[in-house]
């Protein structure tokens, strides 16, 4: 998992990068990047700073919330299994920078128990990279 720093530092870089940008375009890219890349850190610094505030946190004499919202786990699941599906569906029209952060971010995202995900999400992003189009005529012609 990236830390709010490591994010700052991302922010920081497409800053730079669009001081030199060679079109408008590219401009609103990097402005964009460095927008999401913010964002992310206030983020993490907020969660932070309001652990105590959140759902997830369990005070001594309070009931624990965190089993309430258990039943809709699946649901949960089914809503990130969504997104995902949308996303490799579409990553051929993702710009190849937001390519590279969603896959960084993904790589770097998970359990204690598990292996590394870069080579897997690497080899699944290679596996798949022609899905949508698949999709896409199997819709047209089908």
């Amino acid at each position: 998992m990236f830390t709010a720093e490591q994010y700052r530092a991302k922010a920081r870089e497409y800053d730079a990068l669009l001081k030199t940008a060679l079109s408008p375009a590219q401009a609103a890219e990097f402005r964009d990047l460095q927008q999401s890349y913010t964002s992310l850190a206030d983020n993490l610094d907020w969660l932070a700073e309001n652990a105590n505030k959140t759902i997830g946190s369990h005070r001594k004499g309070e009931p624990d919330v965190r089993h309430v919202r258990h039943a809709d786990h699946g649901e949960q699941e089914n809503v990130l299994r969504c997104l995902g599906a949308a996303v490799i569906l579409n990553w051929n029209t993702i710009p190849t920078k937001l390519q590279r952060a969603l896959f960084d971010a993904a790589s770097s995202i998970q359990g204690a128990q598990s292996p590394p995900l870069k080579e897997v999400l690497a080899q699944f992003l290679h596996d798949h990279k022609d899905d949508a189009v698949h999709q896409q005529r199997q819709q047209n012609f089908g």
